[in-house]
């Protein structure tokens, strides 16, 4: 086996044995070869999120009128789909930003599609002259890449759309495991999450409480990326103008600091009357 063909294969091997932990990062995507459900087809994968508005998976005809989108809309999973520009959309009746694992399939049967939601199936269909789905894109996770202009994409909103947050895993066509393209800003095992660094403007990124966070107190920015210019001129007070609530991240920031100082510190033995305590 060559290189280019064991590195695609080990590609493989990662995203569907260890899901791949999207941070939320804008521009992020994760991509895979193109799902075949112009007519028949299932699509199956499991996933948790916290988010209450992400885009989970998109693919289309290139520009036309096809498509078919799933996304976190309000809480509920909205599945969006148009054949030869005839568009319907199905929402489920479960919430899914509940940080749970839940299980999700998209079946295909021409002109209907049905989305189950762990257990829960909801249905439409259109009635369009075409009788098929055409399809022309690779399928695109979490988000899709920036720099497909706009009149490439059939629902050119589905790139402003908010970035995924959470884990996807076991995705499968029908009962096989589809070919895994490649990714941007997105690390396959939250063990490395550290490893496609979402900091920006020179931000740290750190692992706390199995998680990533940004630690911008070194630059001049702000947020949970390090994106937000801070309006103040002083130099060396960027990390004292942050929001006047903490955000969550940085209160996980500031006591991983605190652990580690607490770490560091030699503990100091029992001081004996008479005797001098070097460290």
């Amino acid at each position: 086996m060559d290189l280019v063909g064991f590195s695609l294969r080990l590609q493989m091997f990662l995203s569907t044995c260890l899901g791949l932990e999207f941070l939320g990062t804008p521009g992020q995507w994760a991509r895979y070869l193109r799902w075949d459900a112009s007519t028949r087809g299932d699509l199956s994968f499991q996933f948790k999120t916290e988010a209450s508005e992400a885009l989970l998976l998109y693919f289309d005809d290139g520009g036309y009128c096809d498509f078919l989108q799933l996304a976190v809309v309000e809480g509920r999973l909205q599945l969006r789909f148009s054949i030869d520009c005839a568009e319907t959309s199905v929402v489920s009746n479960k919430r899914v930003d509940d940080r749970s694992w839940h299980a999700a399939t998209l079946s295909r049967y021409n002109l209907r599609t049905v989305l189950v939601l762990d257990g829960q199936a909801k249905a439409d269909e259109v009635q369009p002259q075409r009788q098929f789905m055409k399809i022309v894109s690779d399928l695109f996770l979490g988000g899709v890449p920036q720099d497909i202009r706009s009149g490439a994409l059939t629902l050119p909103t589905a790139r402003n759309m908010q970035p995924f947050r959470g884990t996807i895993t076991d995705l499968k066509y029908g009962t096989s495991q589809p070919l895994f393209l490649g990714s941007l800003r997105v690390p396959l095992e939250s063990e490395g999450w550290c490893t496609v660094n979402p900091c920006e403007n020179g931000g740290t990124c750190l692992v706390v409480d199995g998680e990533p966070v940004c630690d911008c107190s070194k630059t001049e920015y702000k947020g949970r990326f390090c994106r937000e210019e801070v309006s103040n001129n002083m130099p060396g007070l960027a990390h004292m103008m942050a929001e006047p609530a903490k955000s969550k991240d940085q209160v996980k920031v500031r006591r991983w600091r605190a652990q580690k100082r607490a770490k560091q510190s030699p503990e100091k033995p029992p001081r004996v009357p008479g005797s001098i305590w070097t460290p």
